[in-house]
């Protein structure tokens, strides 16, 4: 079980950055193209998004609507929540500043910025999935041996 768990939490970071990765493409593609306003793209990327990103900008947008919040304040509020999704500290720091980001200066700069969350984020994810392909197959393996192993000595 152990083993099967942490592939499974290996998993659920790489599912989780990839879920982030494209809320943050999709909000800048909405900042600088079509110019949206926060409370539009919101619902947008809640839809269009699913997993972990659409999870937590759902939780942002309830905030923002049901106690007046500003998406910054509402993003901050709920930073803590993002270690739920297996993620490291400097990942969730970067999805943080995202709130700090958005809205917050002109389309041009928001973009830029998003970019370099961007480039930071698809890092991660690329040495997320390189990690997940290496230990994971090593933790089924052992999970499965130790499993097996205590079957022999419990007869």
């Amino acid at each position: 079980m152990i083993g099967f768990s942490m592939n499974n939490r290996l998993k659920g970071r790489v599912a989780a950055l990839k879920s982030f990765l494209g809320a943050v493409q999709l909000l800048q593609a909405e900042i600088v193209f079509r110019q949206s306003a926060l409370p539009d793209i919101l619902p947008m990327m809640i839809r269009e998004c699913s997993g972990a990103a659409s999870d937590f900008f759902r939780q942002v947008l309830r905030l923002m609507v049901e106690k007046n919040e500003s998406f910054m304040s509402a993003v901050a509020f709920l930073v803590p929540e993002l270690r739920h999704f297996d993620l490291k500290w400097d990942e969730i720091e970067w999805l943080a500043s995202v709130g700090q980001i958005a809205g917050r200066y002109d389309a041009a700069t928001q973009a830029d910025r998003l970019s370099g969350v961007i480039a930071r984020l698809e890092q991660s994810l690329d040495q997320a999935q390189e990690e997940y392909g290496q230990k994971g197959r090593l933790y089924r393996a052992l999970g499965l041996t130790a499993g097996v192993m205590i079957a022999l000595v419990a007869l």
